[in-house]
Parts: structure tokens; C-alpha cells; sequence
């Protein structure tokens, strides 16, 4: 955009959103194909609202708990990086909860540090805006540019090959690298192929499990997990709580089975329950402490959804059914979520369905959208 110029964006009764200096992909309707927006740091979220149900702690957006261990993978992120060609694209994948989310994020805020511009972009408009106001991507004074697309694995490959050709990806001159985060490798080859007429570079990165041949890389994630959830607790000796279970175990390969080690060991700890010794009881501890938190909500008529006397009045026993449902479906609209439950047979119970209305107290697409251990 030419010095002095201005960008204004006019929305009447819907979302609205800028980008300055690259493009921007609706579909007909309006609705974008996706969002840019610049790279930040995550805010923590307050320790009250964190306590009150200890999963949430578990989420690797929040970075709750600090940052350790994969330090080869990050150099290998960071030697890909600097690499010379202009366009290069890495598909980084592994399973759900091996660590990606949190090794992108490091990624970003060293990168940030070094200069680059960090950029992520959302699929859809998401449930989740930027700021009101349009998002400057101008690359004045940037070492070069990093696109992070988590989840990249369930974007249709026509919506990726739209984002590859957005004009913020071909600066004449300036470094490029876009990093894709999936599960699989499973719909990487045909991504690679669109990317063939950008004369991109494109390589792979499998995010292994963390290893167990005793080199403490899981005793130093647990340590460092621990020590963070030890605070928000108020434990003033984090190294008094040991792991519920040994961390050589191949239960112990993901990082998030080390997380929750480390959680269930403090929380158990902080409230003087038992303590569960393998996988199958971690998990079974913590989603007990999520039902004890909506049986609390339902049962204290003070917790409102908003000021008209809108109260939790979804049951724990329905809401059991009802986020068991939403697991297997997934975020779905509105409408679409508002028949599920009638076809469950929950509107039975009492509770309106219609699609203007809420849900047992929950709007039907805020149920479909409640995270889920």
C-alpha cells in the first residue's frame, strides 16, 4: 500500500476483516477462505478460571506449562529456515498430542526474536477472531516471512492451493518458509504437487516419540511440566510430587501423556486424592474432575451465561451425552448440531432445540465446540 494511502473495511451484520499487503480469498458468500493474521504470544489465562477445571491446563495454546525437550527437532526447523532457497515448504507431522502445536509456537517466538515476520493462518473464519481492525502484513524492515498453517491436514487442497499463491508468500527477494502442521503424511504428496508451480522447496519432518533409552528426555519434560502447574497450585516443593507412574512406559511417548502425568500427580497432590498409577487412570481422573466442575456449575444457580437469567440448567447426565456426541462428531453448525441432539432423543428431557435457542443453557454449536479430553 503506498505511503499515505488507507485501508477502510465497511461490515454491516457480519464479520469483517483486512489484510494489508497481501491478498484476501472470500468465497461467494463473503465468508473468507482464510485468515492471516500476525504471530503473538499467548496470553496465559487467569489461575482461577485454570483451576476450576485442571484439563484446560492441558491445552498447548495456553502454554501453561514450559516450554522443554525437542531441542533437535528445533534446530532442524531452524537449519530448514535459514536454507537458501527463496520457497520452502515443511510438512510436519505426528500424532495427536506428540508436541507439534507447542514446538510450532517455540519455533515462532525464536524466530520472531531473530527477526522474521511470523504469520498464522486459520481455515474459515474460525471461532475465534483477530482484533477488530485489519492486520498489517507489510514486511518492511523482515528478516523474511513464516507462514504456520496448524491443522493443515484438514483443509481442502483447493483452499491450500489458494493460500500458497496469496502475494505475502512471493516477495521478490525475501525468504519464505511455510510450515504445515498435520497428523499424517497421508495428503502430503498431493500438497507437494500443487506446490510445483512456485518452484517450491518441500520436505518432510516426522515429530517422533519422545524417547525412552534414558536420556531423561521425558524426566525433564515432567519436571519442567510440573514445576508449572506446581505454581498455579501453590506447591512450594514441586520435586515432592513424583510421577504417578514410570515415564519409561510406553504409555509416556507422547507429550501430552507427559503432561498429564505431570497435572494428575500436582492436582492429586494439591487435593489429597489418589493417585492413579497408568494411562487408562490418568485419563479417567482428570475427566472425572471435568464432570465434578459441570456437576458444580449445574448445582450453583450464581453462574450465568449472561445477564437474563440464563443458568447452567443442562444436567451433568445430559451434558455426559451430549459432549460424548460432540467427540464424535466434531464442530458442526448450528442447525446441524441442533438435530443431532434431537435425533439423541435429549429434547425429551426438557430441553428446547431450536436453533435459535439454547441448549440445555449452551448454544447448539457452542456445545459441539466444548474442547473435549
Amino acid at each position: 500500500m503506498p505511503p499515505g494511502s488507507r485501508q477502510v473495511v465497511h461490515v454491516e451484520s457480519g464479520f469483517g476483516y483486512g489484510a494489508i499487503g497481501a491478498d484476501i480469498h472470500v468465497f461467494g458468500d463473503g465468508t473468507p477462505l482464510y485468515l492471516l493474521e500476525l504471530w503473538r504470544v499467548p496470553r496465559t489465562p487467569e489461575s482461577n478460571w485454570l483451576l476450576e477445571s485442571p484439563s484446560r491446563m492441558l491445552n498447548a495454546r495456553y502454554e501453561v506449562a514450559d516450554f522443554t525437550g525437542r531441542e533437535e527437532d528445533l534446530a532442524q526447523l531452524h537449519q530448514w529456515r535459514d536454507s537458501r532457497p527463496r520457497l520452502a515448504v515443511r510438512w510436519l507431522y505426528g500424532p495427536g498430542g506428540q508436541g507439534k502445536t507447542r514446538l510450532a509456537a517455540e519455533f515462532a517466538a525464536r524466530s520472531a526474536d531473530q527477526g522474521w515476520t511470523v504469520i498464522t493462518a486459520t481455515h474459515g473464519p474460525g471461532t475465534v477472531h483477530p482484533p477488530p481492525g485489519s492486520q498489517d502484513l507489510r514486511l518492511r524492515h523482515a528478516r523474511g516471512v513464516l507462514l504456520i498453517v496448524d491443522y493443515a491436514d484438514r483443509w481442502p487442497l483447493t483452499h491450500l492451493t489458494w493460500l500458497f499463491s496469496n502475494a505475502l508468500l512471493h516477495q521478490p527477494g525475501m525468504p519464505t518458509r511455510i510450515l504445515l502442521l498435520a497428523r499424517t503424511g497421508d495428503t502430503w504428496p498431493a500438497v507437494r504437487a500443487t506446490l510445483a508451480n512456485h518452484e517450491a522447496s518441500t520436505s518432510t519432518h516426522q515429530l517422533a516419540p519422545l524417547s525412552s533409552d534414558g536420556s531423561e528426555q521425558r524426566a525433564e519434560m515432567y519436571d519442567a511440566a510440573r514445576s508449572s502447574f506446581a505454581t498455579l497450585y501453590g506447591i512450594a516443593d514441586p520435586s515432592a510430587v513424583p510421577p504417578p507412574a514410570p515415564l519409561d512406559h510406553e504409555d509416556f511417548g507422547l507429550t501430552l501423556a507427559v503432561h498429564m502425568a505431570a497435572l494428575v500427580a500436582v492436582d492429586a497432590r494439591a487435593t489429597g486424592s489418589r493417585l492413579p498409577s497408568d494411562m487408562a487412570g490418568l485419563t479417567i481422573y482428570l475427566l472425572d474432575r471435568e464432570h465434578l466442575h459441570w456437576a458444580r456449575l449445574h448445582g450453583d444457580g450464581t453462574h450465568e451465561l449472561n445477564p437474563a437469567e440464563r443458568t447452567y440448567r443442562t444436567s451433568p447426565q445430559v451434558m455426559n451425552r451430549v459432549v460424548f456426541a460432540a467427540a464424535l462428531t466434531g464442530a458442526v453448525p448450528a442447525p446441524t448440531g441442533a438435530a443431532m441432539l434431537r435425533a439423541l432423543g435429549l429434547a425429551v428431557l426438557g430441553h428446547d432445540f431450536g436453533d435459535s435457542r439454547l441448549v440445555g443453557g449452551w448454544p447448539p454449536s457452542a456445545v459441539c465446540r466444548r474442547p473435549v479430553l
